[in-house]
């Protein structure tokens, strides 16, 4: 059986580990669905999701160069729409306002130090 990345195919669970599961999808052809990749939301125990034996619905993403196959099946649902990533934008002059902010910082504290230290 030839897979192709991005082909969706019938696959029947074969072993089930804590980081996700193994999925037969041919003739001596396991692939691994990562546990990330079993539903859209946060998987914390695998075991409520998916039973060995049972048949799921799978999306080849890769298949790697040494031959393993990385599979996914919330990507398999035809409703699936990637989420927009979130990009963490680095503010470029941050550095330089936290910088300014801490300087003015220190010299009014000094100023407050100075003006108790001038009434007593």
């Amino acid at each position: 059986m030839s897979v192709q990345p991005g082909s969706i195919v019938e696959g029947k669970v074969v072993r089930l580990q804590d980081f996700g599961a193994f999925v037969e999808i041919g003739p001596d052809v396991t692939g691994l669905v990562h546990i990330s990749e079993v539903h859209r939301d946060f998987v914390e125990n695998i075991h409520a999701y998916l039973t060995e034996g049972q048949q799921v619905a799978v999306k080849v993403l890769q298949i790697k160069d040494d031959g393993r196959i990385d599979l996914s099946i919330k990507r398999a649902d035809p409703d699936w729409q990637e989420e927009p990533r979130r990009t963490n934008r680095v503010d470029k002059d941050f550095n330089q306002r936290l910088r300014k902010f801490m300087h003015q910082s220190d010299m009014i504290q000094g100023e407050v130090r100075r003006r108790r230290r001038a009434r007593q």
